[in-house]
C-alpha cells in the first residue's frame, strides 16, 4: 500500500483520501497547490511544508498555520476553527467514488475527529486534528 501521499492527503483532508481508492496525482496537485498559496499568507517556510509533506508534526507554529490554512482553503476548517462535517462527508465522498465500504472508514475517522476538544486557536486546532487523522489512520490499518 502506498500509505506516504494518502496519509499526507488524509491529514489535511479530513482523512477522506486515506482510503486507498482515489486518484493521488489529482490530490497531490490540489495539496500542493493549496499549501504553496498558503505559505506567504501565515509566514510558513520551505521546511514547514517538507513537515507536511513528510506527515511529520509542525515544528513550528507557522507550520501548524499553513494546516490551517490549507484546511481552510479545502473548506474543512470552518471560521470558528472547527471542522465542517458536511463538507468533510463530501469530500469524503468525493475522495472514495462513493465505495461504501471505503467512505465508511472515512467517514468514521472524520466523525472522531470531529467530536474531539481542539484548542479555540485555529493553527493548534488544526495540528490537533491532524495528530488524530494520522492516530486514526493506524486504528484503521491505512499506515
Amino acid at each position: 500500500m502506498q500509505s506516504t501521499p494518502i496519509v499526507l492527503v488524509a491529514i489535511v483532508l479530513l482523512g477522506v483520501a486515506m482510503v486507498r481508492a482515489f486518484d493521488e496525482k489529482e490530490a497531490m496537485a490540489k495539496l500542493m497547490e493549496a499549501a504553496e498559496s498558503c505559505l506567504a499568507e501565515v509566514g510558513a517556510s520551505d521546511a514547514d511544508l517538507q513537515d507536511l509533506i513528510k506527515k511529520q508534526p509542525a515544528s513550528t507554529y507557522a507550520g501548524k498555520c499553513l494546516r490551517a490554512c490549507v484546511m481552510k482553503n479545502f473548506g474543512l476548517l470552518g471560521a470558528n476553527g472547527k471542522l465542517d462535517t458536511e463538507a468533510a462527508h463530501e469530500k469524503a465522498k468525493q475522495y472514495t467514488g462513493n465505495d461504501p465500504a471505503k467512505l465508511k472508514v472515512a467517514l468514521e475517522i472524520g466523525d472522531t475527529c470531529s467530536a474531539i476538544t481542539v484548542p479555540d486557536d485555529h493553527c493548534e486546532a488544526a495540528e490537533a486534528y491532524g495528530a488524530c487523522f494520522k492516530s486514526e489512520a493506524k486504528k484503521h490499518g491505512l499506515m
